[in-house]
């Protein structure tokens, strides 16, 4: 490929496209419709279509919902229905009736972690639904019919031949069903750079298309009709996993380049890419904003572009092949290190290697996941039997990987500046080729450099603000809060979660905290500082008056300095003051933290200085109240 294919209409119009949605994002973003009354509401008739297959959750299962009546009138939105036990039998593509009581969905539980109320408001669902009552009225169409009964047949062939774990994993790599996964083992392909495997995409599709193909062909139809059993088979797969953004990606680009070879008219694996983006993104501009389709879309991009340009220059024989294998991993992985840190804020350093063992593992997988689904008899045991010690090996393998030393590390989120600098590092090495030893191509190279130095150098947010922020969060018998000033960002009580801590830390852009203080010495205000300290940096840990207890002196972390304030007492800028009764009775006594204009009480809130209230707020469980503080260090409103 050349450079020309950038100037080209289709490109053009996706980049044009694009940038539409992202300046009317505000707009998009927003649930269809909003519901015509407050929430939460209880007892509220609802008629709508299931749009995804059901997940397990505890006491029932969870599908997302397209409304088409509510209390009988049309009104087109989203819900998240719960509904108990089997749900009535209703699956996707159903048409269902439902009573059913309305309530918001959660925000996020402490800053940089899930906000679940933004993540549903970003595909169209205004609100939740627990279901008292569910009926299908309307059952779906017979080749969705077809297609779900294949799907459950396959899990449930899985399940009955191999142990959980192993079945687990078989629905991801042959389905993308990956919810019951243990979360242990999700850890363990996350740390060895497989996650992706575990999710349907491109080499599901091209695996079905190729083993299609190749049976119809040898079966004697001509070429035509072995192109088009393939496009349609395939298709009825994609229908079965699930119809998501990777899958319809892959299905619309081997579409596109299938039909174009069928009709012996050249293909271009850019241009079905392209073509794939709009026609996802034109009925459904959301999915600009879904991680899926950003990391599933770049991840063909820089397979699609590296090894158009750098795979000719592969040596021949064997040592080409390796090279190849590595390339491959390089170029699927190279533009999705920035996603990883913003979403995730944990990058794999071992995916290089793991992906040349484990991708091609995986088309072995698949294919035995393929055998079981559709064998049975005598056959299946022993099918089953050698996919349980292929799966053996594949699952330690990815162990293995995840075990290694600096296997994955934590990271901060990147600022847009250094995001944008490194895609623009990465668009120069793509395409070095197209450039030999021209200079041209250290023009991007060093302006990718000084962007990303740029946005290292900026700091985490509360470098980059005069003001204060306080985000207050906690949970059920803990209050905490993250403050953020120009001197750094302050922890209050660690108490909960130590991931959802280390994720509010990393969400903010550092991996240190200047301090981390506590109002008492009871355990629920620090049992997550040791999980915390394991990943993050804390340079002070602010005590109140009393004795240590030997809980709290394992869990300070190694290196922080230990600084006991006496109420009235200052250091390092923060000061301590008294958070109940004045005075020391070594019963549970507690301290407000001043630190610069903002004072954090006992309880979590905001109280007030002698200069005046600043505001006051409850931490609450369910979601992360954030304030701003638009004051000077040590200032006053006046």
């Amino acid at each position: 490929m050349h450079f020309s294919y950038y100037r080209r209409p289709l490109f053009l119009l996706l980049l044009a496209y694009s940038a539409g949605i992202f300046a009317f994002r505000d707009r998009l973003l927003r649930p269809p419709a909003e519901l015509p009354f407050a929430l939460p509401r209880a007892g509220v008739l609802v008629e709508g279509r299931v749009t995804e297959y059901p997940v397990a959750v505890p006491g029932g299962l969870r599908f997302a919902l397209e409304t088409d009546t509510v209390y009988g009138r049309p009104l087109e939105t989203g819900l998240m229905v719960y509904a108990r036990g089997e749900a009535g039998g209703a699956s996707y593509g159903d048409t269902v009736s439902l009573l059913a009581d309305l309530e918001s969905p959660p925000g996020a539980s402490a800053p940089g972690s899930l906000d679940w109320r933004d993540y549903l408001a970003r595909r169209g669902i205004a609100a939740q639904a627990r279901a008292a009552d569910l009926e299908v009225t309307k059952p779906a169409g017979p080749l969705l019919l077809l297609a779900r009964r294949f799907r459950s047949s396959a899990l449930a062939s899985f399940r009955a031949g191999l142990e959980p774990g192993a079945a687990a994993v078989f629905g991801g790599v042959v389905l993308g069903e990956k919810k019951s996964v243990p979360p242990e083992l999700k850890t363990a392909f996350q740390d060895s750079g497989a996650m992706h495997l575990l999710v349907a995409s491109g080499s599901n599709v091209g695996f079905v298309v190729a083993v299609v193909y190749f049976l119809a062909s040898r079966l004697g139809l001509r070429r035509r009709y072995a192109g088009l059993a393939a496009l349609g088979l395939a298709g009825f797969y994609v229908l079965a996993a699930g119809l998501d953004a990777p899958l319809v990606r892959a299905y619309l680009m081997f579409a596109a380049g299938l039909t174009a070879w069928l009709l012996r008219r050249e293909s271009g694996a850019f241009h079905a890419l392209t073509a794939a983006a709009l026609l996802i993104l034109l009925p459904a501009p959301r999915y600009l904003f879904d991680a899926g389709f950003q990391m599933s879309f770049l991840a063909a991009y820089g397979l699609t572009v590296g090894l158009a340009l750098w795979g000719r220059r592969l040596p021949a024989g064997l040592p080409g092949r390796a090279l190849g294998l590595l390339l491959v991993s390089f170029f699927a992985q190279l533009c999705l290190y920035p996603l990883l840190a913003v979403y995730f804020h944990k990058i794999s350093l071992v995916s290089l290697l793991s992906n040349m063992v484990l991708v091609p593992a995986s088309g072995l997988a698949m294919a035995l996941g393929f055998l079981l689904a559709l064998t049975g008899g005598p056959l299946f045991g022993a099918l089953a039997w050698a996919a349980g010690l292929f799966m053996r090996f594949f699952i330690g393998a990815v162990k293995f990987f995840a075990g290694l030393p600096f296997a994955a590390v934590s990271v901060p989120e990147p600022s847009p500046v250094l995001v944008a600098g490194f895609f623009m590092l990465a668009l120069a090495l793509l395409h070095a080729p197209l450039l030999g030893a021209n200079r041209k191509l250290y023009v991007p190279a060093l302006l990718g450099l000084a962007l990303m130095a740029a946005g290292l150098s900026a700091g985490p947010v509360g470098a980059r603000t005069a003001g204060y922020r306080v985000a207050l969060f906690g949970d059920s018998n803990t209050s905490s809060a993250l403050v953020y000033g120009p001197d750094g960002l302050y922890l209050v009580n660690p108490g909960v979660n130590p991931r959802a801590l280390t994720d509010a830390v990393l969400a903010q852009g550092t991996r240190n905290l200047r301090g981390v203080l506590l109002t008492s010495l009871e355990e629920k205000n620090y049992s997550g500082l040791a999980g915390l300290g394991a990943t993050v940096g804390v340079e002070k840990v602010f005590l109140p008056p009393g004795p240590l207890p030997q809980a709290l002196a394992a869990a300070l972390p190694a290196g922080a300095e230990r600084v006991a304030l006496w109420p009235g007492e200052t250091a390092a800028g923060v000061k301590a003051a008294w958070g109940g009764a004045p005075g020391y009775t070594g019963r549970g006594d507690k301290v407000n933290w001043e630190i610069g204009a903002v004072r954090i009480g006992r309880e979590g809130a905001l109280a007030e200085r002698a200069c005046g209230p600043y505001a006051s707020a409850a931490a609450d469980a369910k979601k992360t109240a954030v304030l701003e503080f638009d004051l000077p260090d040590g200032g006053c409103a006046q």
